[in-house]
């Protein structure tokens, strides 16, 4: 074969390329006893309400914001994976705790206001996983998993179940039994649908939350494929309600341009259009936030942030954050502009600094080893973070 001669006649070149000015700023950050299993903003956003620990241990806390400063706790026992959501009157939230929901007000001893629960089998357990609220009805929607109790395998109790919040009566089941985990569900702002996603062989379900029956059942996986896939998240688009958002690792592809790693896409009800967000780029499809009218998506994981400007349809940002930013439970500010962030027993307070105007041209030294070679080389691009710079050899 015949050798490649790289005709650079020094051992140094220069790659130059544009740097976003956009910046991760840490402000704050504390470590509390007990993992944060969930938590969210109070009406006006002035306190955070948050589950902390798990079994005997475990309790409800309200948190300053400003600080992270404890305002108040109450010792509760949680259950591994409990999670809740505030009513629409922002007096109240419903909380899931293992089998059991309870609605509970926002007093100091968090008083109990009505309580639901899922059926008992002796050989499998069954717990809530996942929690939406309607904005305009007093119903909740809430996915069920299960195990067998004498393995600790999966077991097929997987469903989705409306209830009645003031009362606690069960209203539907919107689905049946089934096998693969709910992972993500969500309620349209204006209280018109519920849309749900699912491990495995992912499908995107939709429902009409007046009639309660469901009119989008958009598989995402390839049924040539073995490939897993893995839901994430979905949110409803406050601009066009009938325009939904999701995440995830999905082995269907779109076009031809598309790759593999998580990502986000947009699925409109009306027209039954999907689109992929930026399929040219990585940038950790995972968790959503939704940043200036929509105009900017945060997406983030367990170690890593994305933002994608959708004005611009680039990729804004993409990295291991600074030290002390935790990022596996993020929630956003939109009174404050700020985000906060937990991992963990890790609580943290942060901004993203969104000055995108100034981009500077910067030159890089790129470092080509050994000159001249007619085997390998090394190509040193003196690169932090995650640059993707595409290589080509034109002619000697």
């Amino acid at each position: 074969m015949k050798s490649v001669l790289l005709a650079i006649l020094t051992t140094t070149i220069l790659m130059s390329y544009t740097l976003s000015s956009s910046e991760i700023i840490p402000v704050w950050n504390r470590t509390i006893e007990g993992k944060v299993q969930d938590m969210e903003f109070l009406k006006g956003q002035n306190e955070v309400l948050m589950l902390v620990g798990e079994g005997a241990g475990g309790q409800i806390q309200r948190r300053n914001p400003e600080n992270g400063e404890l305002i108040h706790t109450f010792p509760y026992p949680l259950s591994t994976g409990s999670k809740f959501v505030l009513t629409p009157d922002s007096l109240r939230f419903v909380l899931l705790n293992g089998n059991g929901g309870l609605v509970r007000s926002l007093d100091e001893q968090y008083t109990v206001s009505s309580l639901f629960d899922i059926e008992y089998e002796d050989t499998i357990g069954i717990k809530y996983s996942n929690i939406a609220i309607d904005p305009v009805r007093p119903h909740v929607y809430v996915a069920s998993t299960g195990w067998f109790k004498k393995t600790n395998f999966p077991a097929p109790r997987n469903k989705i179940i409306a209830y009645n919040y003031e009362t606690g009566e069960h209203i539907k089941d919107l689905t049946e039994y089934g096998e693969d985990e709910y992972t993500a569900i969500e309620v349209s702002h204006n209280g018109k649908y519920l849309a749900t996603l699912n491990d495995n062989m992912a499908y995107l379900k939709v429902w009409d939350l007046e009639s309660m029956e469901q009119i989008i059942n958009e598989p995402l996986f390839d049924e040539n494929s073995n490939t897993r896939c893995e839901a994430e998240d979905i949110y409803f688009s406050k601009i066009d309600d009938n325009v939904i958002y999701y995440s995830g690792l999905f082995s269907k592809k779109l076009n031809s341009k598309d790759i593999y790693p998580p990502s986000i896409y947009t699925f409109n009800i009306t027209s039954k259009e999907q689109k992929l967000i930026l399929p040219n780029d990585i940038y950790g499809g995972w968790d959503l936030i939704f940043l200036d009218n929509e105009s900017r998506i945060m997406s983030t994981t367990f170690n890593t942030i994305g933002i994608i400007n959708q004005n611009l349809n680039s990729l804004e940002w993409y990295n291991i954050p600074p030290d002390n930013i935790f990022t596996t439970l993020i929630r956003y500010s939109e009174i404050g502009n700020y985000f906060i962030g937990a991992s963990g027993n890790d609580f943290c307070k942060f901004l993203y600094d969104r000055e995108t105007s100034i981009n500077p041209e910067y030159d890089e030294e790129v470092v080509i080893s050994p000159n001249p070679t007619t085997n390998t080389i090394n190509i040193n691009l003196n690169s932090n973070g995650f640059e993707y710079i595409r290589l080509s050899i034109v002619d000697l």
